[in-house]
């Protein structure tokens, strides 16, 4: 029996579903990977676009290394350098001291110091006034180990101020029990200042002012001069270490008492609030009255030496 060769009637349409779903599974791949492609191009782009941005970081950073460097090495030969300028600062002071004692100066000398800090509370605002007016004090210390009371050391005396010694614990009672007792309070303080701020202090108030040494005061002074020490007593004062009152009244204190005199060392402690208040109207008066203010010195005629 002869077979028919018979061509299957769907075999066309079949080839073409088969051509069809394998162009379908090619173009899919294509298409996954051609986003898979743009998604890696948008990764290397947001790369290269970190990288430009840590560059750029990474430079500011080294320029910034850089100026602090600078900074230091300028801050560096500034301290190298500070003694120096105090010391013929100092000497134009007295220059200008010894004129107005001479009567050849056409204005008067006012030495604004301040006992018994510093004092976290208010040293540092007095240090604000002082700065606005351009002021440069005395600052007469104790021995105080905080960390906010370092920093107010070190402000004090990298401004300008005077850092003298007012004894290292001001205990009345037992810094005035002997001759020895005293000078070991002032040599323990003169060490604490001198390790803290590497300065050697060579200006002395007594606690209560020197005639509350009475009978001592004699051998206590032969022995300060012997450590290099002069001291400072004062001619002028708000009270506040005596007596509440108004910064009025503190303020009247020191600047209707001024008597015409040509110097004055005037005495207030940095641990008032109302002298505080009454500071700026005490310098601004001062000056008024034809008075320079400036920082004591161990040369001054004002120190006993």
């Amino acid at each position: 029996m002869e077979r028919k060769n018979r061509r299957n009637p769907f075999l066309p349409a079949v080839m073409s579903i088969l051509l069809l779903a394998g162009f379908g599974v090619v173009g899919f791949n294509a298409y996954h990977l051609y986003a898979e492609t743009s998604t890696v191009k948008a990764h290397v782009k947001e790369l290269q676009t970190d990288t430009a941005e840590l560059q750029e970081q990474l430079k500011k950073a080294e320029e910034f290394s850089a100026a602090q460097d600078a900074r230091i090495a300028e801050l560096s030969a500034m301290e190298r350098d500070l003694p120096a300028m105090r010391d013929n600062y100092y000497k134009a002071c007295k220059e200008l001291e010894d004129a107005v004692l001479a009567g050849t100066a056409d204005c008067k000398i006012a030495y604004l110091t301040f006992d018994d800090g510093p004092y976290e509370a208010t040293t540092g605002q007095y240090l604000d006034i002082l700065d606005q007016y351009g002021v440069l004090a005395t600052f007469f210390q104790l021995a105080k180990t905080s960390e906010a009371d370092d920093q107010l050391y070190h402000r004090i005396y990298e401004t300008g101020h005077t850092i003298a010694n007012h004894t290292y614990s001001h205990q009345i009672k037992r810094i005035y029990s002997s001759v020895d007792a005293f000078i070991s309070d002032v040599v323990r303080n003169r060490e604490f200042i001198q390790e803290k701020l590497g300065i050697t202090t060579n200006i002395l108030r007594f606690p209560g002012g020197s005639s509350t040494a009475r009978g001592l005061k004699d051998d206590i002074v032969a022995q300060l001069r012997e450590l290099g020490y002069g001291y400072v007593d004062w001619n002028s004062a708000t009270g506040d270490g005596v007596y509440h009152a108004t910064p009025e009244e503190y303020r009247d204190n020191v600047l209707t008492a001024t008597g015409g005199r040509s110097i004055l060392v005037v005495l207030m402690h940095d641990y008032s609030g109302t002298t505080l208040a009454a500071l700026p109207e005490i310098i601004e008066g001062l000056r008024a009255q034809g008075y320079v203010l400036l920082p004591l010195f161990y040369e001054s005629t004002m120190v006993n030496k």
